[in-house]
């Protein structure tokens, strides 16, 4: 260490010394010298301390006058800061006694105090060993009072919009005269002896408003002179009435209520706006099926979501003056899985000896009336059967090891619920005899035709050409049987949506079954007609072609002409079906969501092919495409009861395509699969087969929901790194934990000290 850092060291170690080792002054009296003077003294001689350049910094007092909880100067938590004057000091500015003019003392005189608190806090005084002050506080004697004195309060309370509130004035001198000095609101005067009442008029006057409180000056005066005269501000504070009416009600809570939560259940806690103060509420609820105790809202009966899927009341608040308001509130009953899947339905139960193990018995269906995910079935003879695909009933074996009849039992499962198992018999024969042809179904209504039917509209006459043979007749929807060649029912009671009459023709030990689905509205459109009662209003098609099914702008769909073709139920007057309309179609109709697929849809075509030659026959449908076949393209089919998959491709089912830009269909050369870039799609589809959309039943008809899809794209962050990592740039500093570390006596004494010196500066500014 060299000759300088040494001296530095010496000086600093020495001033921090005399800090360290100092006596502090204190404060010996506190005194009044008049009416607005304050006089401290100290045991010793002090003055504000000076800045490294020996510049004085402002010595500055920082003072609360108070009496108990009342403040006359300052807060609980804050200080006023004074400039106190030094009296007699010496030549180098040190002084034992320091004062300041405090008007604050008038306000004290005023309300007759002998006594104060009074809290001092030095910031920047120092004594000649330079030692700090610390703060003070002491009991103030108050010796300097006005000979003339308003002894009555400085407040008194009155009731809002009251017309006259009375305080009497007293003085301690009974020849003083009143007189306001101050009265900002006008609603103050002065009446009886001496002008010593005084009144206030409020009757303007709303505790709901930002003013709650008014003020006014008051003189009392016996003469000439300071010690004959004195003022007091008195203030009125406004009493809250319970005049208001409440403006709203507030629920916190959840407004979903789950279905079979148990009676009593909290729903929610209720609240009232009401400018009032401190008002009580009582609340009441006009739906029988809440109950409320105090401001619980609770549930008070058990909920259904298959019953009712939302329900209201009118929650009414009567404050603690009757005054009422009433607000409607909504709630929404969610659904649980509370009901296991009924009606299992296998869509063929006829084989043919020979045909080898995995063949396609049939289709799998429940219903399930609070299920939105697929339902799963397992089979009890596992031997000789298999499910596959969700809902597809196999062979585990070749068909002749089965013997001619085999008899199981299918279960379906929700994942929470199992249904009961239900029974079937699987027939095996050694040849196929086709099945009768239900060819078409004819509806009409009054002078209406057609699978649209309205409520009000009378009586429904359903017929079908199926040929010879017995016919059954049902329906779920409508309680009527028939066992003619018509069906005849009305359907005024019904809930309008989609509902179906099954048709089962039989000849001799085959039959065939097909279900009608109509759509029924309240009312008939007005001016709507369907000529040749194919679902598709005349305005809406040209020629009226059976064979030909509008499917978008100039676009068709075409089945052969010995056939008809119809659109699916859940279009509107076209073959060609959106999305949404799908979607709509599920939640009115309270089906299982399975309208979203693994793949980007695309274009839906949703189509009928009826009046096949033979059951079990296969058909061609030609689809004039609303949008160019995308590269990747898969052909998917969609079913109600499984949602989408991919089109099986068979001897028997088929999928061709073609460019044309022409856009018409009838000429160019098919080729197999799907053409990127073709407009035209031919697809074999065989009755009764995997891509019939009826549960496969072959029973002269084919029904096919269709789309071009092309696999779902995941986009990468263009601004990501491709490594995982990222960067940044700019200055700044490196730390490097390798350099060695460097320690300086001097720096370190320097900091510590310069430390000490900014905590006591920081200490003026706390306060």
């Amino acid at each position: 260490m060299n000759t300088f850092n040494r001296f530095i060291v010496t000086t600093l170690l020495v001033l921090f010394a005399s800090q360290v080792f100092a006596t502090q002054p204190t404060v010996t009296k506190i005194e009044r010298t008049d009416s607005k003077t304050i006089l401290v003294t100290f045991d010793q001689r002090i003055k504000p301390i000076a800045d490294i350049l020996s510049q004085p910094i402002e010595g500055i007092f920082y003072i609360k006058l108070y009496a108990d909880t009342t403040f006359y100067l300052g807060s609980s938590t804050t200080s006023e800061a004074r400039k106190p004057t030094p009296v007699n000091p010496n030549d180098n500015g040190f002084a034992m006694q320091w004062q300041w003019e405090e008007s604050t003392l008038t306000a004290i005189d005023n309300d007759r105090l002998s006594e104060i608190t009074i809290y001092l806090y030095f910031s920047d005084f120092k004594n000649s060993a330079e030692a700090s002050l610390f703060s003070y506080t002491k009991n103030f004697n108050l010796v300097w009072q006005n000979g003339l004195t308003i002894t009555s309060t400085n407040t008194f309370p009155a009731n809002e919009k009251a017309a006259s509130t009375t305080h009497t004035l007293v003085a301690n001198d009974t020849a003083a005269t009143f007189s306001i000095t101050e009265d900002t609101s006008g609603f103050f005067s002065l009446s009886g002896t001496h002008n010593n009442t005084l009144t206030f008029n409020g009757t303007t006057t709303n505790y709901e408003s930002t003013t709650k409180s008014y003020t006014v000056k008051i003189k009392a005066t016996t003469g000439d002179g300071d010690d004959k005269n004195t003022t007091q501000t008195i203030t009125v504070t406004l009493n809250d009435l319970n005049d208001e009416t409440p403006t709203a009600i507030t629920l916190t809570g959840d407004r979903t209520i789950a279905e079979n939560t148990s009676t009593g259940a909290e729903l929610g806690t209720l609240s009232t706006t009401d400018a009032d103060a401190n008002d009580t509420f009582t609340y009441t609820s006009s739906n029988t099926k809440f109950t409320i105790s105090n401001d619980k809202l609770k549930l008070n009966t058990t909920l259904d979501y298959e019953n009712a899927t939302s329900l209201s009341t009118t929650i009414a608040v009567t404050d603690g003056n009757n005054h009422t308001f009433d607000k409607i509130f909504n709630f929404t009953v969610s659904d649980i899985d509370d009901t296991a899947p009924t009606n299992i339905l296998l869509s063929n139960v006829n084989l043919i000896k020979g045909q080898p193990a995995n063949t396609l018995v049939g289709t799998l269906s429940a219903s399930d009336v609070d299920t939105n995910t697929p339902l799963t079935f397992t089979v009890n003879d596992t031997t000789n059967f298999k499910i596959v695909n969700g809902n597809e009933l196999r062979t585990n074996r070749s068909t002749t090891a089965l013997g001619n009849t085999i008899n199981i039992n299918i279960t379906a499962s929700d994942n929470t619920n199992d249904s009961a198992p239900q029974p079937f018999t699987i027939a095996i024969t050694t040849t196929y005899i086709a099945a009768p042809v239900i060819a078409q179904f004819s509806v009409t209504q009054g002078e209406n035709k057609g699978p649209l039917i309205s409520k009000d509209g009378g009586e429904v006459t359903v017929s079908a050409s199926a040929g010879t043979g017995t016919y059954t007749w049902s329906s779920a929807d409508f309680s009527n049987t028939s066992t003619s060649k018509t069906f005849v029912f009305n359907p005024q009671s019904a809930n309008i949506g989609t509902r179906t009459i099954t048709l089962k023709v039989t000849a001799g030990d085959f039959s065939s079954e097909r279900v009608l689905k109509l759509k029924l509205v309240d009312t008939y459109p007005n001016g709507r007609i369907d000529t040749n009662g194919n679902g598709i209003s005349d305005s809406k098609e040209s020629g009226n072609s059976d064979n030909e099914l509008p499917a978008g702008t100039n676009k068709k769909i075409t089945s052969p002409g010995s056939t008809r073709i119809l659109p699916g139920i859940m279009g509107e007057d076209s073959g060609q079906l959106t999305l949404d309309q799908l979607k709509q179609y599920r939640v009115a109709n309270h089906l299982s969501d399975y309208t979203k697929d693994t793949l980007a849809t695309g274009d839906i075509y949703d189509y009928i092919i009826e009046g096949l030659s033979a059951t079990g026959d296969s058909t061609q449908v030609i689809i004039q495409l609303a949008t160019p076949i995308p590269a990747n393209a898969v052909l998917r089919q969609y079913s109600l009861a499984t949602g989408w998959r991919n089109f099986v491709v068979n001897n028997n089912n088929s999928i061709q395509s073609k460019i044309n830009a022409s856009n018409v269909c009838t000429d160019g050369t098919w080729q197999t699969g799907l053409v990127t870039g073709a407009t035209c799609l031919k697809l074999t589809l065989k009755d009764g087969g995997e891509n019939d959309a009826d549960d496969n039943h072959a029973n002269g008809v084919v029904e096919s929901t269709i789309s071009i899809a092309t696999p779902v794209v995941v986009g990468g962050n263009d601004d990501s790194d491709d490594n995982g990592g990222s960067s940044s740039s700019g200055g700044g500093c490196v730390y490097n934990p390798n350099a060695p570390a460097r320690f300086d006596t001097v720096f370190i004494l320097l900091m510590t000290l310069s430390a000490y010196y900014l905590i006591r500066r920081r200490r003026r500014f706390s306060h």
